[in-house]
């Protein structure tokens, strides 16, 4: 596996856009692609069989076999995290590990920018601008996200619920949840149970999903109405979220732009708490 992401950073300029469409899913699915035929494999990706080969042949397989047995050993021999941190980072040198990681963000940047849909865009703003109460979720990792969009939207749009998880109150926190209502939701590669739990649950009640999830999300389509793709791939042994906090800034900044009068007025009554003593005044 350490062979195949190093031909991959290697060799990826080189790709076609189906090609990277490949080259995304494989790396966010490593263990579906393990076991699935090559037909299977094409059909979810929604390329060829013949795009899947010259794939393998670009990255010096001989062909689709040769290169789902490398995803194979990796799962017989992986525990997670700290093997995704050893086939990461290690093969770069010290003094590149800067400007390659700068450098694949802004590539995340760039895929993610291409890979969305101006009418999806639209309808989750419209979602989001008209709903009754949102709520933003995100588990471990994802938390981080959520909380950032939460602090933002919440300073502009009234009923923001982050979904915390805190104190163990979970699932009582969005047990009042129903149809009018609204939840952006993170789902990256590896996906939380916890959080699938709680997005299946909502839409059911009639909750609009906005699913904000990896480039790749044929294995969790289902669970969003609206689904905003986001590259996720880093030099390290952990997700990069530099897209995906471009794209929560952007849902900010169009939600504020919908209805400035509503913007004004609850940002207004933010500065009227925060103006009672929340900075030092220096």
């Amino acid at each position: 596996m350490i062979d195949f992401v190093s031909k991959l950073n290697e060799r990826y300029s080189e790709f076609t856009h189906s090609q990277k469409m490949v080259a995304g899913y494989l790396m966010d699915h490593p263990d579906v692609a393990a076991f699935c035929s090559l037909q299977e494999l094409s059909e979810r990706i929604g390329v060829s069989t013949t795009t899947v080969i010259r794939f393998a042949r670009i990255l010096d397989y001989s062909g689709y076999s040769e290169m789902q047995k490398d995803f194979q050993n990796n799962i017989q021999n992986k525990a997670a995290l700290p093997e995704r941190l050893e086939s990461s980072g290690g093969e770069i040198p010290a003094n590149q590990l800067l400007t390659k990681s700068f450098a694949l963000d802004i590539r995340n940047i760039q895929e993610t920018l291409s890979a969305q849909n101006e009418h999806d865009l639209e309808t989750a703003v419209n979602f989001i601008s008209s709903s009754n109460k949102i709520y933003i979720l995100g588990m471990r990792s994802s938390y981080a996200m959520a909380h950032y969009l939460a602090s933002r939207i919440g300073e502009i749009k009234d009923n923001v619920r982050l979904v915390q998880s805190t104190g163990m109150i979970y699932p009582e926190e969005i047990a009042d949840a129903t149809k009018g209502d609204v939840c952006i939701a993170y789902l990256f590669p590896r996906y939380s149970r916890s959080a699938a739990s709680a997005i299946a649950w909502m839409r059911k009640e009639g909750v609009k999903v906005i699913l904000i999830t990896s480039l790749n999300y044929s294995a969790v389509k289902t669970y969003g109405d609206i689904i905003l793709p986001c590259a996720i791939s880093s030099v390290t042994y952990k997700n990069s979220f530099a897209a995906t906090l471009c794209l929560s800034n952007y849902l900010a900044a169009a939600v504020a732009d919908s209805d400035r009068g509503r913007a004004r007025r609850v940002l207004t009554r933010v500065e009227s708490i925060l103006n009672q003593g929340c900075y030092l005044g220096l």
